[in-house]
């Protein structure tokens, strides 16, 4: 039983990553030896290769800490992608023409993202809510909706005036988030988001909303006969959801690239899905995975340099981890209940 649990939480899916990042390596004609070591020495090999992995680490920290909150309250947010981009267009569009102090300025970069990704995950919970509607179809609808509004924006009257591409303006140096490692792009957005973990672990494990919000998704018709609202979890939580993904957003953008560009995801919401469920919607193991799936972003063009491992094979492998994990945990939860 005790080796049952181990398979079917993180390490599980560690081994299952490694069980398919192997095979993929087999089918692309390669030795799993030499790409993993050409995978490690790209994302570790050095202080640059370790920023850019921390890079995206943060960048998929966010958005899977918000996705965890959304899956634990039984709702399956796909949106966060939308709701980064979101974000990050708040804190670039309101942050290239504020004149504020330094410190306030940051602040309210971050404010701004959790503001407007945090809006855009309130649609889906306000449909969720007053129609029942599916979460799965709104959210991800939500993400293109959010891609259109932001091209056509900062293609006209946001795009800065000596824009190339569909972007703001700079921003003013002096709300640019602070460098955390030296010669890198590293900020420390990296230490906010291991904040949000901490806040996030605390909230599901010790307050009355994280007991509301793990009843209504695992058992939400005891919940309602508990007298928990369950309307208001499934807007609040949805909302707070797309805080946090707006937040980083925000950081990209006042970290990495100091502007908004339409282009400044790479599709970090949709991986977030991904590192949410192999760090079993627990915010500590995020971490962890949120690692490890920055070890496999920023190794992704070694692999394929060194090892002649094309690097769509690392977002092929993310997608069957999804499927995987989504399948373990609807055949869980339908197992449980009926053994006990």
């Amino acid at each position: 039983m005790k080796l049952q649990r181990t398979l079917t939480g993180p390490a599980g899916a560690v081994l299952l990553l490694v069980l398919l990042m192997s095979l993929a390596m087999i089918v692309a004609g390669t030795s799993p030896i030499d790409g993993f070591t050409a995978l490690f020495v790209g994302a570790l090999g050095g202080t640059s290769q370790l920023g850019e992995t921390l890079v995206a680490t943060t960048a998929l920290l966010f958005p899977a800490l918000g996705i965890a909150l959304a899956f634990r309250g039984g709702l399956f947010n796909i949106g966060a992608e939308g709701q980064l981009l979101i974000g990050a267009l708040f804190a670039g569009a309101v942050g290239a023409q504020m004149h504020l102090p330094g410190v306030i300025g940051m602040a309210l970069l971050l404010l701004l993202g959790a503001i407007g990704g945090g809006l855009w995950g309130a649609i889906a919970g306000w449909m969720k809510a007053r129609f029942n509607a599916n979460e799965i179809i709104s959210t991800l609808m939500l993400n293109f909706v959010a891609a259109a509004i932001s091209l056509a924006l900062v293609s006209g009257p946001l795009k800065g005036p000596l824009a190339t591409g569909a972007e703001t303006a700079w921003l003013d140096q002096t709300y640019w988030l602070p460098t955390l490692l030296p010669g890198s792009r590293l900020s420390i957005g990296l230490l906010v988001a291991l904040a949000f973990a901490l806040v996030l672990q605390w909230l599901f494990s010790r307050t009355v909303f994280g007991y509301e919000l793990r009843a209504s998704g695992e058992a939400p018709e005891a919940a309602r006969r508990a007298g928990i609202d369950i309307r208001r979890i499934t807007w609040l939580s949805l909302a707070l959801s797309g805080a946090i993904a707006g937040v980083g957003g925000a950081t990209i953008v006042a970290g990495e690239l100091h502007r908004f560009n339409t282009q400044l995801s790479p599709g970090y919401g949709f991986t977030a899905i991904a590192v949410a469920l192999v760090g079993d919607l627990q915010p500590l193991w995020i971490c962890l995975a949120a690692f490890g799936f920055g070890i496999l972003e920023a190794g992704g063009l070694a692999m394929q340099a060194s090892a002649q491992v094309p690097k769509d094979a690392i977002h092929v492998i993310e997608g069957l981890i999804i499927l995987v994990l989504a399948a373990r945990r609807y055949v869980t939860t339908r197992i449980e209940p009926a053994a006990e």
